[in-house]
């Protein structure tokens, strides 16, 4: 299932937020996107429903074994590109879902 620069964005931000907490709510993927509520819920629906992570309502987040394996496969991508464009651009800041529409169009 090929996903849009968002879902990949939403997927690494919760890889990264898994990895560093032991408990992960949809206001935690909020703080760390800065994004609303609101949009979040939206998004984690859509993950949910393609079964990278699982959520009860108003529950904890947690990341699928698929999941992982995405966002681990969507991370080594995201690395390369970020890592070749840093030194010779001057990356603004919110550069982080170019790269992932980037991804996308791959």
């Amino acid at each position: 299932m090929k996903l849009t620069g968002n879902q990949i964005m939403y997927l690494l931000t919760i890889k990264k937020l898994s990895m560093e907490k032991h408990v992960i709510k949809s206001v935690d993927v909020a703080r760390e996107m800065h994004y609303s509520r609101a949009s979040v819920h939206k998004m984690l629906r859509s993950l949910k429903n393609l079964n990278y992570i699982e959520q009860e309502r108003y529950s904890t987040i947690r990341i699928t074994a698929s999941g992982s394996r995405m966002a681990s496969a969507y991370l080594k991508k995201y690395k390369v590109i970020e890592d070749t464009l840093k030194p010779v651009l001057d990356l603004p800041s919110g550069y982080n879902l170019g790269i992932c529409n980037l991804i996308e169009l791959m």
